[in-house]
């Protein structure tokens, strides 16, 4: 057997999909560059570390059921009367869910509060931060629904009051 195919084998084995895909590409340039053996086994798992936060993030990014993604840097705090720029920036350090702390949005329709709590809890998730997006109106209605099948203590447990 040849050593890539070796060095394949070894990657599906240990489950490190992208420095199967990497290796080569750099094993070339650790050549032309004249690396040391540590520039490249430090270049090699770095490949695979980025690789592997950027398929958390679209995992997260997936089970949090965003309807769409928004951003921060989307918002437009000029045409948003009352939001203060300084606290949302504040909640977007994430530190709220470190100190375990709620946040709520409040205020009439139309000024930007789904657009605030998305970009919030898609930032989260590129923290690598678990998160989840539901609607008030959607969570009453599962609720509603738990509650006739019987499994609203297990819903509650579940969705609520699930450590991220």
């Amino acid at each position: 057997m040849a050593v890539n195919e070796q060095i394949e084998a070894l990657c599906k084995e240990l489950q490190m999909p992208t420095i199967a895909k990497s290796y080569h590409e750099l094993s070339n340039r650790a050549a032309k560059e004249s690396w040391k053996y540590g520039e490249y086994l430090y270049e090699v798992l770095s490949s695979e570390a980025n690789g592997r936060a950027q398929r958390s993030r679209a995992t997260l990014t997936k089970m949090a059921g965003f309807p769409t993604i928004k951003t921060l840097d989307q918002f437009d705090f000029d045409f948003t009367v009352g939001v203060n720029r300084r606290q949302i920036e504040e909640l977007s350090t994430m530190e709220f869910v470190k100190r375990n702390e709620n946040i709520i949005l409040l205020g009439q329709s139309g000024v930007g509060k789904t657009h605030l709590a998305i970009a919030l809890a898609y930032q989260a998730v590129q923290k690598r931060i678990k998160a989840r997006f539901v609607t008030a109106a959607d969570l009453i209605m599962q609720m509603g629904q738990a509650k006739k099948e019987k499994r609203y203590d297990s819903f509650i447990k579940q969705t609520i009051m699930a450590p991220s």
